[in-house]
């Protein structure tokens, strides 16, 4: 009788350990515990039209927040490059791009969407100052030029 006591006790102890360690694995999943960490965005991104180069790059980002420069470099055209600074949220990279073009300082609002490793970018009906989208329910984003991620130098002089 007492081995039957001794192998009930053991019996009942490995499933109070195997309901411990389920119930540790449940609440220890980090998913759980910590919001999910926004992922990096930073880095060169590339789209190519021809011999027209465009360049997205992210220089840093914190939280929602972004800074990173654009360039349009156009071949036999006018060419613009600037910065580029805004959020990130949900997949969408909006900001204000700061540039000169044709020796005059402009701004204007541009929106890209990540789709994958890319980014695609949105065009949109301008509101009434033309630095801006009237809505940004309505864009479109124009996947025939992504912007492909690259390890080329993307450094832009500003």
């Amino acid at each position: 009788m007492n081995n039957n006591i001794k192998i009930s006790l053991g019996v009942i102890l490995v499933i109070i350990i195997g309901i411990f360690a389920y119930y540790y694995s449940i609440k220890t999943d980090p998913n759980d515990i910590l919001p999910t960490p926004l992922s990096s965005i930073k880095g060169c991104y590339v789209a190519r039209l021809s011999k027209d180069v465009y360049t997205l790059t992210i220089l840093s980002q914190s939280g929602e927040s972004f800074e990173g420069t654009l360039s349009f470099k156009n071949f036999e055209k006018d060419s613009s490059s600037g910065t580029y600074k805004g959020t990130y949220k949900d997949g969408i990279l909006l900001g204000r791009y700061s540039f000169q073009e044709e020796g005059m300082n402009s701004v204007m609002q541009v929106i890209f969407k990540k789709q994958g490793s890319e980014f695609i970018r949105g065009y949109g009906a301008l509101n009434e100052t033309g630095d801006g989208f009237a809505d940004l329910n309505a864009i479109t984003y124009d996947s025939s030029l992504p912007f492909k991620a690259s390890k080329e130098n993307c450094a832009v002089s500003l």
